[in-house]
């Protein structure tokens, strides 16, 4: 048996190779059309309930993801107490987001540039720290407590809306004039490439991954 899970390890570097180049664009062309033109199409539309929950992922993201990130280290301490390894090594993960906002240190959205802005947080743009938290969040309660327990087609719809809900916090950014579309790209790219990441390392997951 080898060391890492190939298929997941893949999955990271071509995650890590895509944030990386994402990184060098913005740091260069902090600011291109294309960009401006998807956030104008994203702010035009009309989403209706689906804003609902965006006032809650402000919090969650920001000013509450140390809570955020504590329970979700709970949740799995009571329910895969065998997981602990990988939920930390996976929400230690948040320190790229550090990171990669003193490489890019890219300037947010301004009202001249966009539709609105309803929310001026005062860090740099990119990336999103609140996409990176939440989506680590909520995939390491899926790797440590859904792999455990779940059938295998709840798992995969419990992946299914995992996906989703980090999809709406992206659009959510975008939505309130945060950051631009690139930033929360990368930002799922950083999450998702992360977790693939620690996952394969099968010193840190299969403790988390036996069923008994």
């Amino acid at each position: 048996m080898t060391a890492v899970r190939r298929s997941p390890l893949i999955i990271a570097v071509l995650c890590g190779a895509a944030v990386a180049g994402l990184t060098i664009l913005v740091k260069t062309t902090p600011y291109f059309p294309l960009d401006d033109s998807v956030l104008r199409a994203i702010q035009s539309l009309d989403l209706g309930p689906l804003t609902a929950p965006f006032p809650f992922f402000r919090w969650a993201g920001g000013p509450g993801g140390t809570y955020m990130a504590a329970a979700t280290i709970a949740l799995v301490l009571l329910f895969n107490w065998r997981a602990w390894l990988l939920a930390l090594a996976a929400i230690a993960g948040g320190v790229w987001y550090e990171v990669l906002i003193a490489v890019a240190h890219r300037a947010r959205p301004t009202a001249d540039q966009v539709l609105r802005i309803t929310e001026q947080p005062g860090s740099t743009s990119f990336p999103s720290g609140h996409v990176i938290f939440l989506t680590i969040d909520l995939a390491v309660l899926m790797l440590c407590i859904g792999h455990r327990y779940l059938p295998t087609w709840a798992n995969r719809t419990g992946w299914t809306v995992v996906g989703l809900i980090a999809l709406l916090v992206a659009v959510s950014r975008v939505y309130v004039g945060a950051h631009w579309p690139l930033d929360v790209v990368a930002s799922l790219l950083v999450a998702f490439g992360w977790v693939c990441l620690v996952a394969s390392i099968r010193r840190i997951s299969d403790p988390a991954f036996r069923k008994n």
